[in-house]
């Protein structure tokens, strides 16, 4: 993923996730929407820097693949549904311009070169990190920053209401 703002990124059926929020927005308010949206199974979004580091990161996205992987920097599971076949890949820019402004859409142009093509149902997403940009270290593998993991599921888990790895 490549431009814009990385601070965080996400995955989001843009078919379902409702962007707006208010023209003056602040951080807190932000987050909580992300938590709202996230609950409901149309985005996930994860912090991915302390430091305000950005780093166009390199995504591996497989489908169907439920890895075991005991060495990577940090993990998580998440939950999407997926409603249009296809999903997109997000960062803060396009995330937080389709927050302010109603005439503004996820994805935006940079973001709309990561769509995923999958097909409709319930995900649970395995959302793995091997890098960590603010330490520029590489934690069980350097060929790829983050493994996004997409196993369909009979069991929809809404998430806790909040960004993943949000230190806010």
């Amino acid at each position: 993923m490549k431009f814009g703002d990385t601070n965080f990124i996400g995955v989001a059926n843009v078919e379902e996730y409702r962007s707006f929020v208010d023209e003056d927005w602040d951080l807190d308010i932000l987050l909580k929407h992300f938590g709202y949206e996230t609950k409901k199974g149309n985005l996930l979004v994860f912090q991915m820097t302390e430091e305000g580091i950005e780093h166009s990161w390199n995504i591996n996205v497989k489908i169907g693949a439920d890895e075991n992987i005991s060495n990577c920097f940090r993990r998580v599971i998440g939950y999407l549904k997926v409603t249009n076949n296809q999903l997109f890949l997000v960062d803060y820019d396009c995330l937080t311009m389709a927050a302010q402004f109603k005439h503004e859409k996820v994805p935006d142009e940079n973001c709309s070169n990561y769509k995923i093509d999958i097909k409709n149902g319930d995900y649970k997403v395995e959302v793995i990190q091997y890098y960590n940009v603010d330490e520029n270290e590489y934690v069980g593998t350097n060929q790829t920053d983050i493994s996004l993991n997409f196993i369909e599921t009979s069991n929809f888990q809404p998430v806790e209401n909040h960004v993943f790895w949000c230190t806010f």
